[in-house]
C-alpha cells in the first residue's frame, strides 16, 4: 500500500494559493472559481496523493501521468478560472512568451526535454531538479495555454491559427507517446527493477507501453479537445443573430 505524502510545502503552496484567490473572488465578484480551485486541487492530490510516489519509484507510467496532469490539466482549469486583469509590470514579458512561436515552443519543448533520458534520469535522483522539473511543467503549460485560453481576449488566437497551434502540438505528443511504446526498455533504468514490481502486475515493457499510450492517446485528447471547443465557439461567432 503506497501512503501519501503529505509535503509541507506542497501543502502549504497549496492553501495559500486556494486562500489567496478565494480572497480575490470575494473582493471582485468573480465567477469562474469552481475552475481555478479543481486546479489547485488537482495539483495537491498529484503532488501528495500515491500517484507521486508511484512516479517517483515505481512506474514510469504514473510518471506520464504526472507530467500529464501538471503540462495539459492543471494550467487550463487555471486559466478558465482567472479573470481579465492588468498586466501590468508583467506587460514586456507577456509580449515576448504570449507570442505564439515562443509559448508553442516553450510547451512543447519542455514536454519533449524533460524526457531526454540524460534529463529525465536525473531528475529522478535529484531532488532541488525534480522541484524544478514539476514547476516547469506548470509554468510552460501555462504559457502554452496562454493563447488558447488565457483570460485577456485580445491575446487569443483567431480559431483557425489556434486550431494549427494545438494540432502541431498534438502531433509532436503522440510521437514522443508512439516512441515510448514501441521503444525497448532501458532508457529510465529507475523503472527496470522498482521495489515490489510484481505488486503493479507489470513488467518494464509493460509499464513503458502504457505510458506512452497515455501520452499518445489521453494527451492528444485534451489537444483535440480544444480544437473541438475553438471550433465550435468560431461556429457560434460566425452565424448570423
Amino acid at each position: 500500500m503506497i501512503a501519501w505524502d503529505w509535503e509541507p510545502s506542497v501543502v502549504a503552496g497549496c492553501a495559500v494559493l486556494a486562500m489567496a484567490y478565494v480572497a480575490l473572488v470575494r473582493r471582485h465578484g468573480w465567477n469562474r472559481s469552481p475552475y481555478f480551485l479543481a486546479g489547485v486541487l488537482l495539483l495537491l492530490l498529484d503532488l501528495v496523493s500515491p500517484i507521486d510516489t508511484l512516479a517517483d519509484q515505481y512506474l514510469f507510467s504514473a510518471h506520464i501521468v504526472q507530467h500529464f496532469l501538471l503540462a495539459l490539466v492543471i494550467p487550463p482549469l487555471m486559466l478558465l478560472g482567472t479573470p481579465a486583469f492588468q498586466l501590468g509590470a508583467f506587460k514586456k514579458l507577456e509580449r515576448i512568451v504570449g507570442q505564439p512561436p515562443v509559448s508553442w515552443f516553450l510547451g512543447v519543448g519542455a514536454m519533449l526535454a524533460w524526457h531526454i533520458p540524460a534529463w529525465f534520469n536525473a531528475a529522478l535522483t535529484n531532488e532541488g531538479l525534480h522541484i524544478f522539473q514539476h514547476l516547469s511543467f506548470l509554468v510552460t503549460g501555462t504559457i502554452f495555454w496562454w493563447p488558447i485560453l488565457g483570460p485577456l481576449e485580445d491575446r487569443r488566437l483567431p480559431a483557425l491559427t489556434a486550431v494549427s497551434y494545438l494540432f502541431s502540438a498534438c502531433v509532436f505528443c503522440s510521437l514522443l507517446g508512439a516512441f515510448f511504446t514501441f521503444t525497448p526498455v532501458g532508457l529510465y533504468p529507475a523503472y527496470l527493477n522498482p521495489p515490489h514490481r510484481n505488486s503493479w502486475g507489470l513488467d518494464p515493457q509493460s509499464d513503458q507501453q502504457l505510458g506512452g499510450l497515455l501520452m499518445w492517446v489521453p494527451g492528444c485528447f485534451v489537444y483535440l479537445s480544444a480544437i473541438l471547443s475553438t471550433v465550435i465557439r468560431w461556429y457560434g461567432a460566425e452565424r448570423p443573430a
